[in-house]
This record gives C-alpha cells, structure tokens and sequence, in this order.
C-alpha cells in the first residue's frame, strides 16, 4: 500500500468517524435542559412553572426540553397570567441528518427527540400584567 493510499483511507476513516459522531449532537451539544429566564413588568411577580417550581421574576428556570411547559404569572393586584413555555426543534437536527450520513438519521433524530436534544426553548420570556380594575360594589 502506497503513502498517498494508506492517507486517503486514513481521511476517510475520520470522515465516517466524524459524521457518526454527530448522531444525536443536540443532545451531546446542548443536553436535555435548557436555562430559561423570566422578565415580568412589575417585578417580582411569582411564577410558578408546571405547579411545583415557584420562583420570583426575574429569574431563571431549567426546564426539560423533553415537554412543553406551563407558567403562572401572578402579582397582587394585577391580573394572573397563565402561558406556555413552548419548545420548538432545534437546528442540531440538520447535524443529526448530516452527520449520519442520512442513512442513520431516523436513529439519530429519535435519540435526540428522546434525550430533549431535538427541541430548544426561547432563551428569554417577557411577560406582562394588566393592573387589575378597582370596581366598588355598590352600597346598599
């Protein structure tokens, strides 16, 4: 076997260990929680995120990328909020396809759909409350 041979195989070898590398990268890259912060007008309302993470706005949150998620607003005084803290698919997905050669891809995909790599949430959420109404009750 010729240098030039023995080289070429050698590249090729790093290329197919590359590209398998890649499957399931977004779970590998960015794993299965992501950091979320939560900024509220007013300040410090509460959130509470999926009935059991209670926190003061702003604050930030690691939430499983492997589910949607549900928050609370409230602040007294203002009106309650409720909203979805909704993931969307990431880009590693593209590596995921790539990176397997396409061949491998539905095994890559479903690794990173399983692990949360798939999916990514906004890094930030705004969010603001109205001011409740003052309305009297008439008097007797």
């Amino acid at each position: 076997m010729t240098r030039r041979t023995s080289h070429r195989r050698l590249k090729s070898i790093g290329l197919f260990v590359g590209l398998v590398s890649l499957s399931g990268c977004g779970s590998w890259w960015h794993g299965g929680y992501q950091s979320v912060t939560i900024f509220t007008t007013p300040l410090d309302s509460q959130v509470v995120i999926d009935d059991r993470v209670h926190l003061l706005a702003p604050g930030t949150v690691s939430l499983s990328r492997k589910d949607d998620h549900q928050a609370v607003i409230t602040k007294e005084g203002y009106e309650p909020k409720t909203m979805a803290l909704t993931r969307t698919w990431s880009w590693w997905v593209i590596g995921d396809i790539f990176g397997c050669a396409i061949i491998f891809a539905p095994a890559c995909i479903s690794t990173d759909k399983e692990n949360g790599g798939y999916y990514i949430f906004e890094d930030k959420v705004f969010v603001t409350l109205e001011q409740t109404t003052g309305v009297l009750s008439p008097s007797p």
